[in-house]
C-alpha cells in the first residue's frame, strides 16, 4: 500500500486523554496543524544552515506531536534525528531523517486537515442536535 493512502496517524490516544471530549479533541487539532508546519519549516531552516542543536531541539519539540497522533511512521526516526544531531553522531543520516520526517509529517498535515473537516461537521451537528 501507497504511504500516500495510509492513513499516517491516530487519535486513539488523544481521545483517551482527553475523555472523549470532541471540543478539546478538535483544539488539539487545531493547535497540531498551526505548530507542526511552522516546527517542521524552522527544524528545515536549522537543518539548510548544519545548525544540529537547533535540529535537535526542533526534532524534540516536533517529538510530542508525533507521539500524540502516534504518527508511528516516523516516530523512531524522530527521536533518532534528536540524538544525532544532540550527540553529533551519525551525522550522514541526518539529510535522509530529514527527508523522511519532512514527507511523513507532511502527508499526515494533509490527513489531519482533512480529519479536523470532519471533526468541525461533527461538533456542529451535536452542537444543533443539544439545541433541539
Amino acid at each position: 500500500m501507497a504511504i500516500e493512502s495510509k492513513r499516517l496517524f491516530d487519535l486513539t490516544n488523544l481521545n483517551e486523554m482527553l475523555g472523549g471530549d470532541q471540543k478539546a479533541i478538535y483544539q488539539m487539532v487545531k493547535i497540531f496543524l498551526q505548530a507542526t508546519p511552522e516546527s517542521l519549516s524552522e527544524l528545515n531552516k536549522s537543518f539548510q544552515k548544519e545548525d544540529y542543536d537547533g535540529v535537535s531541539k526542533l526534532a524534540h519539540k516536533l517529538k510530542s506531536s508525533v507521539d500524540i497522533f502516534c504518527v508511528n511512521e516516523i516516530k523512531q526516526d524522530i527521536r533518532r534525528l534528536e540524538n544525532n544531531t544532540r550527540e553529533s553522531i551519525n551525522i550522514d543520516e541526518v539529510p535522509e531523517l530529514v527527508h523522511k520526517i519532512n514527507t511523513i509529517l507532511n502527508l499526515t498535515i494533509d490527513q489531519v486537515k482533512e480529519e479536523k473537516e470532519i471533526l468541525a461537521k461533527q461538533l456542529l451537528e451535536s452542537e444543533n442536535a443539544a439545541k433541539s
